[in-house]
């Protein structure tokens, strides 16, 4: 078992493609345009437990200065711009979970995000104690394995809060739960090294919001998810290639 905390800045200029468009049209750099500042703090344990059991969890808080927000202007589709907010506070908690019985095995993972905007006024609109846009509150992981003589079965489901798509928080993508799964084996070439993998990502055909494009004109925000998708793959080490070319 340990324990650790740790403080950290950091400081992040704008991109050349951030500095280049101006919101005014003119030409040259958005001389407006602020370097991120932030400092974190974070504490957490982690260990092992009874029965195989693995931990960590952690708690962080995140002071931003001048946070670079893009947004969109509707007189110039396809061109994103960026201006920074006062302040924002980025607080929230992980805890991660795993253990194995015998051959089945199962990992979790949970994060709470509560980031909000602390000073940012836009024009006249005041954004303060609202939610940082394209970032969902909740988010929880869990992995299921099983290992068998024929190859090891993986089952991934995701699942996550809603998330706000503008400053204003005027509208909401909502959560959503996602199962992939796979199948690893060697058998095939038992010795050899070489794996194949057969799988399906959004296994039920989910339909569902995967991201947004924050402060999107024109009320263009949600970008779906993919649909399910089979796949097959193989993994050759230079032994299996060998094994293989005896054949």
């Amino acid at each position: 078992h340990s324990a650790y905390a740790n403080v950290s800045t950091a400081f992040e200029t704008p991109t050349a493609t951030e500095l280049g468009n101006q919101p005014s049209g003119a030409g040259g750099i958005n001389q407006e345009l602020k370097p991120q500042r932030s400092l974190t703090y974070e504490v957490g344990i982690k260990g092992l437990g009874a029965s195989s059991l693995q931990y960590n969890a952690a708690l962080f808080s995140t002071r931003v200065h001048d946070e670079l927000i893009p947004f969109d202007i509707p007189s110039s589709p396809g061109r994103r711009f960026f201006r920074n907010a006062g302040r924002t506070s980025r607080r929230g908690a992980e805890l991660g979970l795993g253990v194995a019985l015998g051959d089945f095995e199962v990992g979790s993972a949970y994060t709470y995000a509560n980031y909000r905007f602390v000073d940012f006024t836009v024009g006249t609109a005041d954004y303060a104690g609202n939610r940082i846009p394209g970032i969902p509150r909740q988010t929880f992981q869990l992995t299921a394995t099983l290992h068998t003589p024929i190859g090891s079965f993986v089952t991934e489901g995701t699942t996550t809060d809603r998330m706000f798509v503008d400053d204003a928080n005027s509208e909401s993508a909502p959560g959503y739960a996602v199962v992939n799964a796979r199948i690893v084996s060697s058998a095939f070439w038992q010795g050899s090294g070489a794996e194949v993998t057969v799988g399906a990502q959004n296994l039920f055909n989910t339909r569902y919001i995967s991201s947004v494009s924050v402060n999107a004109a024109g009320r263009k925000f949600y970008e779906p998810g993919s649909q399910r998708a089979v796949f097959v793959g193989i993994t050759l080490q230079a032994a299996a290639r060998r094994a293989l070319d005896n054949q």
